[in-house]
């Protein structure tokens, strides 16, 4: 007879072994890109059957997106409620949402090369982003929030006149450059690990600098 303690055993267990293949599969989109891994891989990884990453994703393409939008959802749901907040002033906004983003790049160091090679490159995951900002109202609201409280500082005088996509795109540019770098630092400097660290804050208070000096009015 099932009861209900064996039924919620049995749903956690089924919800622990999808969040062990999530988990597995972003490991290995990321070390051997999307091409060079297969749900054997996925499986073997997970220590499961094949046909139990099947049964929860059906294809790799879905749990790819699957993947790819907890990353988004996450990121967006950072960034919408301290941007809302009218008490906040604009430069404490922009260094925490600088802040956020490099953080969560610096937790995912090749997620940079990970979306340069899948989602650029790749017309239908880029069509696959698009639709998925613009079929929810509050991640398509995001960007307007932000357009409106960049371009109210530009009318207040308190930065020069900037658009929100170029100011998005230097932001961006600024800090995924960072990580595309990275490598490179690592192969010169042969630092410490608490040395690689101190870089990297480092990098991100320079990032933050840069930005909003860059934004003041002389």
């Amino acid at each position: 007879m099932l009861t209900a303690t064996t039924f919620s055993t049995n749903m956690a267990k089924e919800q622990n072994l999808e969040e062990q293949i999530l988990q597995e599969a972003e490991n290995l989109f990321v070390e051997k890109g999307f091409s060079g891994t297969s749900t054997t891989d996925i499986a073997k990884r997970v220590g499961c059957n094949q046909a139990l990453v099947h049964y929860y994703f059906r294809t790799k393409e879905n749990l790819f997106q699957r993947i790819f939008v907890e990353k988004l959802e996450s990121g967006c749901s950072t960034l919408i409620e301290p941007l809302s907040n009218t008490d906040t002033d604009f430069f404490d906004k922009l260094r925490y949402t600088i802040g956020v983003y490099f953080d969560f790049l610096a937790k995912n160091p090749q997620l940079a090369f990970f979306v340069l090679k899948e989602i650029i490159g790749n017309s239908n995951r880029l069509e696959f982003v698009y639709e998925f900002f613009m079929s929810n109202s509050i991640r398509a609201n995001l960007y307007n929030t932000i357009d409106s409280i960049v371009q109210a500082e530009v009318e207040k005088g308190t930065i020069r006149t900037i658009t929100t996509v170029n100011l998005v795109l230097d932001v961006i540019s600024l800090t995924v450059f960072n990580f595309l770098a990275l490598p490179i630092y690592d192969k010169l400097s042969e630092s410490s690990e608490s040395e690689r660290q101190q870089f990297v804050a480092d990098r991100k208070e320079e990032i933050i600098t840069l930005i909003i000096n860059g934004l003041k009015k002389n």
